[in-house]
C-alpha cells in the first residue's frame, strides 16, 4: 500500500475533500439545528424543556452509540458508500421531523439523524487520511471542522429566517430533498482512495477488538479523546440546544440577537479553524500548547459568565467573548483528530478518530441531560437555574484539561527520550 507520508496533495484529492466536507456542512446542519428551532418545537409538540433536551441527548446518545461501528465502516467497507449510507438516513430522519405533530415520531426522526450525523466526520477524515500526506492532518481536520462551521451558520439566523417565512415544515421537508441530492452526487464522484493503490482485503484487518485495544493503548489516541472532550463538550452544548434559551430566557434577549451570538459561535470555530490547524501542524509541542491554551480560555470564561454575580445581567462583551471562543476551542477539538491519527497506522485510522470523537459527544450527553433535569418543570427558569443546569458542561472541561496537561507531558518526555536515543 502506497504510504501516506508520500501521497501529492493533488487536484483530485482536493476535490474528493470538498466533495466530503459538503457533506459534513449538511450533517453540522441537521445535527444543530434545534439550536434555533428548540423553543419552536416545545410549541409545535407541546412539550418542557426536560423532553426537549432528551431530543439532543437521544440524538448525541445514538451518535455516540454509532461512533466504533462508524469508525470499523469506515477501515473496512470504505467512506464511499458509509458516507451515503449516513446522507440518506439524516434525510429520512429530517423528513420524519418536519412532518411530525407528535413526539414519537420527532424523536424517530431525531434518532435517525444521530445515526446518519455519526457516520460522516469519519468517513470524511478518513477520506484525507488516504488522499493526503499525513503532515496535512491537522489542517485538512480544521478545514472540514469550518465546513461544519459554515454548516452551522446556515442553521442560525438564516434557519430563523426560513422558519418565520416558509415555515417548519418546508422548511425540513425542503432540507430532507436536498439532503437526498446531495448523497448522490457523493456516491458518483467520492473515491476511497488515489487510483492503483489496492483496496485492503478481509483477511489483512486485524480483529476488531484487537483493533480497538491497539487504537486505545497508543497516548495520542487517548490524549486526543480527552482533548476533544475538554474543547467540544462545551462548543456542542450551547450550539445544539442550550445557548439560545439560556440568552433567551436566562439574559432576555430577543430569539434574533440570540441567533446572532450563536452564529458567532460558529464564526468563531471558522476564523480559528485554519490558523489553530496551521500551527497544530508543526508538531507534538505546538499541537499540545495549542490545544491547552483554548482549553483554558473556554473553562476560564464560561466560568466568569455562571458566576457573574448578577444572575440576569451578564455584560454583553462577556457573553460575546464566551460564545465566539467556545467556537473557536471547537476548531482546537478537530485538531484531537490528528493526535489519534499521528499514531495510528492508516489501516486503524477509522477506529482511532471514533475513538477520539466519543470524547466530546459522551461529555456532551451528560451535560444536556443534567442541564435537562435542571430546567425542567412547569414555568420558565431563571438566570440561577440556567448558570447551575451548564456548570456541568465547565466542571467537565476543567477535568479534562488536568487530563490533558498529563499526557501533553508524557508525550513530549517520550518525544525527547526518542530524540536520543
Amino acid at each position: 500500500m502506497q504510504a501516506v507520508d508520500d501521497l501529492r496533495a493533488t487536484r483530485r484529492a482536493w476535490l474528493i475533500w470538498a466533495v466530503g466536507a459538503s457533506l459534513y456542512f449538511a450533517a453540522v446542519f441537521h445535527r444543530m439545528a434545534l439550536g434555533v428551532a428548540g423553543l419552536r418545537a416545545e410549541q409545535r409538540l407541546h412539550f418542557d424543556h426536560e423532553v426537549l433536551a432528551s431530543f439532543t441527548a437521544l440524538q448525541f446518545l445514538i451518535y455516540l452509540a454509532m461512533q466504533i461501528p462508524a469508525g470499523l465502516a469506515a477501515d473496512r467497507i470504505g467512506p464511499r458508500r458509509t458516507l451515503a449510507f449516513g446522507l440518506v438516513a439524516i434525510a429520512a430522519g429530517e423528513l420524519v421531523f418536519g412532518l411530525a405533530h407528535s413526539v414519537p415520531p420527532a424523536i424517530a426522526g431525531r434518532a435517525l439523524i444521530g445515526m446518519g450525523d455519526a457516520l460522516i466526520l469519519i468517513n470524511v477524515l478518513r477520506l484525507t487520511q488516504s488522499w493526503f500526506p499525513a503532515r496535512m492532518g491537522s489542517l485538512l481536520a480544521a478545514l472540514t471542522g469550518v465546513v461544519g462551521a459554515l454548516g452551522q451558520l446556515l442553521g442560525t439566523i438564516p434557519l430563523q429566517a426560513a422558519l418565520d417565512g416558509p415555515g417548519w415544515t418546508a422548511t425540513f421537508v425542503g432540507s430532507s430533498i436536498a439532503t437526498i441530492a446531495l448523497a448522490a452526487v457523493a456516491f458518483t464522484l467520492i473515491r476511497d482512495r488515489p487510483p492503483g493503490v489496492p483496496a485492503p482485503q478481509a483477511h489483512e484487518h486485524a480483529p476488531i477488538g484487537q483493533t480497538l485495544k491497539q487504537a486505545w493503548s497508543r497516548p495520542g489516541t487517548r490524549h486526543g479523546f480527552w482533548a476533544h472532550l475538554a474543547l467540544m463538550a462545551p462548543f456542542q452544548v450551547i450550539s445544539a440546544l442550550w445557548g439560545a434559551p439560556f440568552l433567551i430566557e436566562g439574559q432576555h434577549f430577543s430569539e434574533h440577537r440570540a441567533a446572532t451570538y450563536l452564529l458567532v459561535t460558529s464564526a468563531g470555530f471558522a476564523v480559528a479553524g485554519p490558523l489553530l490547524g496551521a500551527v497544530a501542524d508543526r508538531g507534538v509541542r505546538a499541537q499540545n500548547r495549542t490545544l491547552l491554551v483554548m482549553n483554558a480560555l473556554v473553562v476560564a470564561l464560561w466560568a466568569a459568565i455562571l458566576l457573574w454575580p448578577d444572575g440576569d445581567a451578564v455584560p454583553h462583551p462577556l457573553l460575546f467573548a464566551g460564545f465566539a471562543i467556545a467556537g473557536a476551542a471547537a476548531a482546537g477539538g478537530m485538531v484531537a483528530f490528528a493526535l489519534g491519527r499521528r499514531e495510528n497506522p492508516p489501516e486503524a485510522g477509522g477506529a482511532a478518530t471514533a475513538i477520539v470523537n466519543c470524547g466530546g459527544f459522551s461529555a456532551a450527553i451528560v451535560a444536556l441531560e443534567v442541564a435537562g433535569l435542571v430546567l425542567g418543570g412547569d414555568g420558565t427558569p431563571d438566570a440561577g437555574q440556567f448558570k447551575l443546569a451548564l456548570a456541568p458542561m465547565v466542571l467537565l472541561s476543567a477535568i479534562a484539561f488536568v487530563r490533558c496537561a498529563q499526557l501533553s507531558r508524557q508525550r513530549e518526555r517520550n518525544l525527547a527520550a526518542h530524540a536520543t536515543a
